[in-house]
């Protein structure tokens, strides 16, 4: 089992949004992923990561609607990723991929991401540990949501386990 909690990222009249902790590492996954990429010198990851930032600053200021999103895991679960649209490039250079779960256009929860050079993210070990990481959340924040939990009103610091 591991011990995800939801720390705060940013907390606005629009869009609360948190990022994850795991197993209390010391930086959340939208922290390493910030780390990780920040300083990319490749031009088209640098690219896809100031849409990634464009998009989040977009939410904050907006909200997070649906039509921000790239939709990706599965069909009965919110993960989504950012960024929506990437500038055109050969394959081998990949794309920068943010995921998260979109709870509603108020709540949004980012985890990790990565370069995309598959044709999908399950082709990925790292990507599709991101993914499958997100999916474990989402059902069990869905389980607490069927109990009558209301994420959007305790998430702050909440913790649960996963598989």
């Amino acid at each position: 089992m591991r011990e995800v909690e939801f720390v705060p990222f940013r907390l606005t009249d629009n869009a609360d949004i948190y990022s994850i902790r795991i197993d209390g590492r010391e930086n959340t996954e939208f922290q390493e992923f910030m780390i990780n990429f920040k300083d990319t010198e490749n031009l088209y990851m640098a690219d896809d990561f100031n849409r990634i930032l464009k998009s989040i600053s977009t939410i904050i200021e907006k909200s997070a609607k649906e039509y921000y999103f790239r939709p990706e895991g599965n069909l009965n679960d919110r993960v989504q990723a950012l960024p929506l649209y990437t500038m055109p490039r050969n394959k081998k250079y990949g794309t920068l991929r943010l995921y998260c779960i979109r709870i509603s256009g108020r709540l949004l929860i980012l985890g990790g991401g990565g370069d995309k050079i598959t044709q999908t993210y399950e082709e990925d070990e790292h990507l599709l540990d991101k993914v499958r990481t997100l999916q474990s959340i989402d059902n069990q924040l869905r389980r607490l949501e069927e109990e009558g939990f209301d994420i959007h009103t305790r998430i702050n610091n909440l913790t649960i386990s996963i598989q």
